[in-house]
């Protein structure tokens, strides 16, 4: 019964005292939970609150976590605009507004959870990892660094070529947006039929050294990718996303959500660059890229003759000085 109806007996206010009695605690004792990956029992020992309240505390703030701090993570791409503008109907209008879809990198990432039961340990079994894994895809944009989108979780054992077909990524960006992909994605850059989405690199085929315009490509490629990898560390900063993850996996997806949305709104004030100096920096790599690929010259050498530099390192006078004739 709550303290508004007529019936209660007791004023508004009376009774015991919450323990985490404003917001800012409450959602201290989640992130604290996501940070360190603590058990609901020792969390409870440190808030002073019993295991069974932690998990109720984490169960209704979870899913308003991700509306506070990155509401757009959840809708799909082409429902992804700036509030207040109009409606737009090409793509090119889309790059002009929301600038993030231009250029994105894609790929996977895996975190070991506890063993399943035996009867579908086989669906969770990663054959790279060599244990049971819980795999989600990331794109984030290239140009400020942001995840933009974010699959749902599959077990391990799903590879991330058919992981990447079942989101259908290249369907929802634009056909001038230039997708980048590892490896692991070279069926799908094959069956592209627009060529978009740039390869991965050039593997060392047996009994061959690559040649150096191979390693420079390689080299560009990994330059495109990095950022990527920049993003995965940030997210891999709260524990609940590294360590064997123990709850629920129902839970998972949710979890991986709200640790995204928080990096994402971490990464907000950070942006220390505009669009346009942005695109400068983008023309400088470009530039750089085409040095790289082109062949390189060696600059001339100047080298002293032979009696100067004897004469200079040894002090003996040469034999076309006045002091050698005498």
């Amino acid at each position: 019964m709550r303290l508004s109806q007529r019936k209660c007996q007791h004023t508004i206010g009376q009774g015991t005292k919450y323990k985490l009695a404003t917001m800012v605690d409450t959602l201290l004792c989640v992130l604290t939970c996501y940070r360190f990956a603590l058990t609901d029992e020792l969390l409870g020992w440190l808030v002073g609150l019993d295991a069974s309240n932690v998990c109720r505390l984490q169960r209704r703030l979870e899913p308003l976590l991700q509306q506070a701090a990155d509401p757009s993570l959840g809708l799909s791409l082409r429902r992804r605009l700036p509030p207040g503008v109009k409606k737009i109907g090409t793509w090119e209008e889309l790059l002009e507004r929301c600038p993030d879809f231009a250029d994105v990198v894609t790929d996977a990432t895996e975190q070991p959870r506890q063993r399943p039961p035996r009867r579908t340990q086989h669906r969770w079994y990663s054959g790279k990892r060599k244990r049971h894994t819980v795999k989600t895809q990331l794109t984030v944009s290239r140009l400020r660094g942001r995840m933009l989108h974010l699959s749902a979780s599959v077990p391990g054992r799903v590879h991330d070529d058919a992981l990447f077909k079942r989101t259908r990524l290249a369907e929802q960006l634009p056909p001038t947006a230039c997708l980048a992909l590892d490896r692991g994605y070279d069926g799908a850059a094959a069956e592209d039929p627009d060529s978009r989405n740039r390869p991965a690199g050039e593997a060392a085929p047996q009994h061959r050294v690559l040649t150096r315009a191979e390693r420079a490509f390689n080299r560009l490629q990994a330059r495109r990718r990095i950022i990527v990898e920049h993003v995965r560390s940030r997210v891999k900063k709260y524990q609940v996303l590294v360590q064997v993850y123990r709850y629920r996996i129902t839970d998972y997806n949710r979890r991986f959500r709200n640790v995204a949305a928080l990096t994402n709104f971490r990464l907000a004030p950070a942006v220390a660059y505009t669009i346009q100096g942005a695109r400068r920096h983008q023309v400088v790599r470009d530039n750089c890229a085409r040095h790289l690929l082109s062949p390189r010259r060696r600059p001339p050498v100047h080298r002293r003759p032979r009696d100067q530099g004897r004469a200079a390192t040894t002090g003996t006078p040469s034999q076309g000085s006045k002091k050698g004739r005498s």
